[in-house]
């Protein structure tokens, strides 16, 4: 009963016992054995069962009416045992001097006792054998078949090393995470699997997640910490390697798929970079990264958003579904003018009313991927129109022109190849019988994150905000608060085909054009990049250029037309006016454009339009 309850194999000779549970149940106590120490200390729980073997006890000592083993496995620990698991008698005297006498006689038993080998000495030296006579395959497979023993877990090492030597990244890398959940974060072990895992990624030309892992071994790992069997010192090779993958992956950024790039962080030092939403690039490096960002950006610790058609166009995270809105119904209405619109008119309608209500305290009942300020799924649709009023105050409501030229596709669309409605829209207007039509723009439909995401990436830049500065506000919260759909309805009103002069279009495609045409529209494009008008000596160039390319008068002179802008005689005005303030310098002055404004107005031009005719003249 005493070997069944207290698992004594039966090949141990049993020396004492001293049985102190109820009704001699053989359930608590003390045994010796010629094996070791065992102790039951309540049969309540005999899962806290004391077995301490002789070849792991350094020594004994008496002391206070306790044996104290010291040594079992560590020689600063010991097991204390109280002296009655020994003896009945509760006399102290008898009890010091049995204590004293047990004490020594159990340090002799223990000295008697050959110590146990260390499994991992014997399993390391069995391997180190096994390289030494060249048996590395063999050495593989037994380094295999010890990895998952208690206490052998170093033994992923060799085989990751192996796994990579061989070619076998991708196996190397799981072996990898397979060690890494059998060891802490920050062990010595934790960051030699991190520079095998980063040294796989190397190889298999994944330089997002190799610097990730690089940089975490350059921040944590030891300075003396070496990679086994060499002497390679980690941290130093990682922070070596980290700042090539850093250079690798901001050059070739921009070339990664949207969705993987999609939300920026500049920062202005690294300190994670685990994160699956965010993109975290040190802000010294943006200049080699090809990104474009506004006036004034970027600025560390601030998110950008990547416009979904132009890949190197970043915005502020703050107003950045703004900006593309108004970019989205810029390009609709510069479509509609070079369809030959006369007349274009915008209303912001409210999203959540057929009927053009814009009743700014109306009631709504959130839905769940919805976020408001107060977290509550009912509130004050009043909080979140600002961005239907910010358009409302940005985008001109009403813009009239006068057609020129036959209808035609403007080049160098960005929403248009997306815009199903718009390339109907062109097809109709190109067989001559659409006369008034009404797009509807929403916001919604340009907005790149939604309710869950927003959430995953308001977590990360928080996690990463509060261990760069510690700072975090309801300020910073209210930013990430899902917007309200605003949708834009936009009239257009078009010129009948018989309105329109057959004068050619100024973005008539290229493609329909001979060599020797476009060579000369080359030409004619360099000489008209100054100011718009041809000096005479290059007029008597071009002139002798177009007789050997056998050009004839008329259609040179169709070409040099297509390169010059459309303009009504209020336009013109207005272009000459601008092109007359650039004659002192680069750069409009700020009592220029005030006085640019002025004239702008009195003719009638909306802002938009005379942007781009200002364009016109940088072309």
């Amino acid at each position: 009963m005493m070997r069944q309850n207290f698992g004594i194999n039966y090949n141990e000779k049993i020396l004492f016992i001293r049985d102190t549970s109820f009704w001699n149940s053989r359930d608590q106590g003390l045994v010796l054995t010629d094996g070791g120490v065992y102790c039951i200390p309540d049969n309540d729980k005999p899962d806290e069962k004391i077995v301490l073997p002789w070849s792991v006890i350094q020594r004994v000592e008496y002391k206070d009416l306790v044996l104290y083993f010291w040594g079992y496995g560590d020689e600063t620990d010991y097991c204390p045992i109280h002296i009655s698991y020994f003896m009945k008698n509760e006399d102290n005297e008898k009890a010091r001097s049995i204590g004293n006498s047990l004490a020594r006689l159990f340090t002799q038993m223990a000295q008697c006792v050959e110590p146990e080998a260390d499994p991992f000495n014997e399993a390391a030296e069995h391997y180190d054998q096994l390289i030494t006579e060249n048996k590395k395959e063999e050495a593989f497979q037994f380094a295999q078949s010890c990895k998952d023993r208690e206490g052998l877990e170093l033994f992923y090492m060799p085989v990751v090393k192996e796994y990579i030597i061989k070619g076998e990244y991708e196996k190397g890398i799981s072996v990898s995470d397979e060690g890494l959940k059998k060891c802490d974060n920050d062990s010595p072990m934790a960051y030699m699997l991190y520079y095998a895992k980063y040294s796989a990624y190397d190889k298999l030309g994944n330089y997002t997640e190799a610097r990730k892992l690089a940089l975490s071994v350059s921040e944590g790992a030891a300075e003396d910490l070496c990679y086994p069997t060499s002497t390679i010192q980690i941290k130093e090779e990682a922070s070596s390697d980290f700042k090539n993958y850093d250079q690798q992956y901001v050059s070739s950024y921009l070339e990664q798929p949207y969705n993987k790039r999609k939300v920026l962080l500049p920062v202005n030092k690294y300190t994670d970079l685990y994160q699956d939403y965010l993109s975290v690039i040190d802000i010294k490096e943006l200049p080699n990264s090809g990104i474009v960002f506004p006036v004034g950006h970027p600025v560390a610790c601030q998110l950008y958003v990547g416009h979904p058609y132009i890949k190197q166009k970043y915005l502020p995270f703050e107003n950045y579904e703004l900006e593309l809105i108004e970019d989205k119904v810029r390009e609709f209405c510069q479509l509609a003018q070079c369809l030959g619109a006369k007349e274009i008119h915008i209303e912001c309608l409210n999203s959540s009313s057929s009927d053009r209500n814009t009743d700014t305290n109306q009631h709504i009942s959130g839905e769940a991927n919805y976020r408001f300020a107060s977290a509550s799924a009912n509130n004050e649709r009043s909080q979140s129109k600002h961005l239907i009023d910010e358009i409302s105050q940005s985008i001109n409501l009403h813009q009239t022109f006068i057609p020129n030229g036959q209808p035609h596709l403007p080049e160098n669309l960005v929403w248009y190849p997306n815009e199903p409605s718009w390339q109907r829209l062109y097809h109709q207007r190109m067989q001559g019988s659409l006369l008034q039509h009404e797009e509807r723009i929403e916001t919604r439909k340009s907005r790149v994150l939604e309710g869950s995401e927003l959430n995953s990436i308001e977590g990360e830049f928080k996690n990463l905000l509060l261990a760069a500065n510690g700072k975090w506000s309801k300020k910073i919260e209210e930013k990430f608060e899902l917007q309200e759909n605003a949708v834009l309805a936009i009239h257009v009103q078009f010129a009948s085909l018989e309105e329109l002069t057959s004068a050619p279009s100024s973005t008539t495609s290229t493609s329909s054009y001979t060599s020797e045409e476009k060579e000369y529209l080359s030409e004619l494009q360099i000489c008209l990049q100054e100011n718009g008008e041809i000096p005479a000596g290059e007029r008597r160039l071009l002139e002798r250029l177009r007789k050997h390319l056998q050009i004839s008068e008329e259609r040179a002179l169709e070409l040099e037309n297509s390169l010059k802008p459309s303009l009504n005689e209020n336009e013109k005005e207005y272009w000459n006016e601008y092109k007359l303030c650039l004659e002192d310098g680069e750069e409009i002055s700020a009592g220029e454009r005030r006085l640019l404004d002025k004239l702008r107005i009195r003719l009638q031009i909306s802002e938009e339009r005379a942007k781009e005719i200002e364009k016109m003249t940088n072309r």
